[in-house]
């Protein structure tokens, strides 16, 4: 899957990307949400920045992660009147984090959240391949009730990818077709 997403030219990332924000703003599952947890992308990610601005502009409440200790980690809100990369610094693994200063928020059932989560590859039966160390894994479980959707091209939707008992199983997956739910 990492040597999938190496391959992707420039070109081709910004026609992914432009058509997989197009179609996640549009879908009713981000209309309805009034907390959107999303992840920063890292430079081989779908970009998630045109969906950080556009939920900012659109008055919601946007929330990214910082890793914390004991592989845990605890998102931050975005502020709509301040620019986005200004909001962010380095951090665990070289991923852009929120700074500290900025207010803690906590997925309320009530506001409908909605977290857009990263990984190298998903199936449909809502199996990701993350990156290893379990932060999105912690997190999505001990905040159930959040709508759980992955983000990715659809060439990283395969038949199956493996799983372990800890990991939780995604609501649906985001690409540059029209969003898919699966659970719930």
């Amino acid at each position: 899957m990492r040597h999938l997403r190496k391959a992707i030219t420039p070109a081709e990332k910004a026609v992914l990307d432009a058509a997989m924000c197009r179609q996640f703003l549009r879908s009713t599952l981000y209309q309805t949400c009034s907390q959107l947890f999303c992840f920063v992308s890292l430079p081989g990610e779908p970009d998630t920045a045109a969906i950080l601005q556009a939920a900012l502009a659109d008055g919601k409440c946007v929330a990214v992660p910082r890793c914390m200790s004991q592989q845990q980690m605890q998102f931050y809100r975005l502020l709509p009147e301040k620019p986005l990369l200004s909001q962010l610094e380095p951090g665990t693994y070289g991923v852009l984090e929120p700074l500290q200063e900025l207010p803690y928020v906590e997925p309320q059932k009530a506001l409908q959240p909605l977290c857009l989560v990263p990984g190298l590859a998903f199936d449909r039966k809502g199996g990701r391949l993350g990156y290893g160390a379990g932060y999105y894994d912690r997190f999505l479980a001990a905040n159930a009730f959040l709508i759980k959707i992955g983000y990715a091209a659809s060439r990283f939707v395969v038949e199956h990818v493996p799983v372990e008992p800890t990991d939780v199983r995604l609501d649906g997956i985001a690409t540059e077709e029209p969003l898919e739910v699966w659970n719930g």
